[in-house]
């Protein structure tokens, strides 16, 4: 998101603009509200989470999917499951062939009768409109757009008139088919989520759930698409098919899906075994307690400072609680001085912190960069251990273009190798402060403690950096032994744009 909104938002914070002002939401038009259906119970999909979840009444079995192969695989058959409803809320969603190989399957589920509702985030929806426009001319297909934009002027024109209200979004995730099962976590739907983009590949984490929490989870949903601020689609953005341009877009929707479906990495899709062994063997899926833990959409609309009512202040309540271990999986790192400081307490009082976030090399956003690395020094004297990813990992199958960049999406907190949050909320002040966000936060002791062991073993032997202090200067440490006296892997100019950065009061915006 931050590329897009910064690029937009810089030179109207430079003015001195960006926060003047209340937000002002105009009201939306009329509008028929609908719910969650209720699970059929006659379906393949819920006999398997039936038989799954047979004598764990209140439990939400779990599954974490950390290959971007699988999540997309996973993904596709949950929705060629589907008998009687799919509901998806994304931030971001794509004219790839990501997109349009999902487009494809839900104009073909819709063809089922089930019934699609699709929640958008109207911040970076511009290539997709047709798209879009095409789905919801589907029957059985409703689009509606969260925070959505006028569609009369150039966006950016729109954005700075109306910064207070357009910059505040709704940056939840979620799908969930027949009310029997749901993905949660930092995905959204585009080929940088899938590693088939060939420019990046975002490393990222989704919770495959099935159990007590769906339920929540798509109350969540209801909650979200009836609220004033989601707007059907045909009434932010009017447009009337013939029935030939029409035709033309599905042709155009089918055959980049079939492309994509007949490639190698398509292919693999359909081989891919985690489908099978996951609807076959309850043992596979970890069991526990869990709830969502999701804003009101009402958020966008608070002032900022108002932020311990919502999620955001509720889960760093939460992980800050933590008595001997937290690690902390965060792309961007903007705590501001009073999370700082709750960590650095944490980490006084005997706390084993560990946090991993983007290196300079592997950041999409570099005016993230700037700001963050005022925090790097103060948690290093404290003794918390600081890792940076490195944008040279290769993810094996999950990056199918073997030249893309690898980049870290995945956002996760580990308590006490008890607890795990799992979803949408980055560790900075646009999650706490101004979008809406969804999670999952589980009590399982048997699946933190296998992350957390995962995480410390790994990390910084595989994956990233080990940051240290020496004589009062910052190092880069490699796991063969190699040390950096620089941001490794980076260009003068880079470095310079990330110390240009941090000089700007950009850090309530990020």
């Amino acid at each position: 998101m931050r590329q897009y909104l910064l690029l937009l938002s810089l030179p109207f914070l430079l003015c001195l603009c960006a926060c003047s002002g209340p937000a002002v939401f105009p009201d939306p038009p009329v509008r028929t509200a609908s719910y969650q259906r209720a699970a059929p119970a006659d379906t393949p999909l819920a006999r398997t989470v039936l038989r799954l979840t047979d004598n764990r009444t209140g439990q939400t079995g779990v599954y974490p999917v950390t290959s971007a192969h699988n999540a997309l695989a996973v993904r596709l058959a949950a929705i060629r499951a589907a008998r009687s409803s799919i509901d998806i809320q994304y931030f971001i969603f794509r004219r790839d062939e990501t997109g349009l190989l999902l487009t494809r399957e839900l104009v073909r589920a819709a063809e089922r009768g089930v019934r699609v509702r699709f929640l958008l985030d109207d911040f970076t929806t511009g290539d997709a409109d047709r798209v879009l426009l095409a789905l919801d001319h589907q029957p059985n297909i409703e689009i509606r757009l969260f925070n959505p934009f006028p569609h009369k002027s150039p966006r950016p024109l729109e954005f700075f008139a109306d910064y207070p209200r357009l910059s505040r979004r709704m940056h939840n995730k979620s799908l969930t088919v027949d009310g029997q099962v749901s993905f949660i976590g930092g995905r959204n739907l585009s080929n940088k989520y899938f590693g088939i983009d060939h420019q990046i590949n975002f490393g990222d984490l989704d919770m495959l759930t099935i159990g007590a929490a769906v339920t929540e989870i798509g109350q969540q949903f209801d909650l979200y698409w009836n609220s004033r601020f989601s707007f059907p689609l045909q009434t932010v953005i009017p447009h009337h098919f013939s029935d030939g341009e029409l035709g033309d877009l599905m042709k155009e929707m089918d055959h980049n899906a079939q492309s994509l479906l007949d490639s190698d990495y398509g292919r693999s899709l359909e081989l891919s075994p985690v489908i099978r062994a996951l609807s076959k063997d309850a043992g596979l899926w970890y069991w526990a307690s869990a709830r969502p833990l999701y804003d009101p959409p009402r958020k966008v609309a608070f002032p900022p400072e108002q932020d311990r009512q919502f999620a955001g202040g509720a889960l760093m309540r939460h992980i800050l609680s933590a008595r001997r271990q937290l690690i902390v999986v965060s792309p961007y790192f903007l705590p501001g001085k009073e999370y700082l400081q709750a960590l650095l307490d944490a980490a006084r009082r005997g706390v084993d912190v560990h946090i991993l976030t983007n290196s300079l090399a592997s950041t999409d956003v570099i005016l993230a960069h700037g700001p963050y690395r005022k925090y790097r020094e103060p948690l290093l004297r404290a003794g918390i251990h600081l890792y940076e990813l490195s944008s040279r990992l290769n993810y094996k199958l999950d990056n199918w273009n073997g030249d893309s960049r690898s980049l870290l999406h995945a956002k996760l907190f580990i308590v006490d190798k008890q607890d795990l949050y799992v979803g949408s909320f980055n560790l900075d002040r646009r999650s706490i402060l101004l979008n809406t966000e969804l999670g999952l936060l589980i009590n399982s002791p048997e699946l933190a403690g296998k992350m957390a062991d995962n995480f410390i073993r790994n990390v910084g032997a595989n994956a990233a950096y080990v940051l240290k202090l020496r004589d009062g200067h910052i190092e880069w440490h490699r796991a063969d032994g190699k040390v950096f006296r620089r941001e490794p892997d980076t260009s003068g100019w880079q470095r310079l744009r990330s110390i240009v950065s941090g000089w700007l009061p950009l850090e309530s915006q990020l």
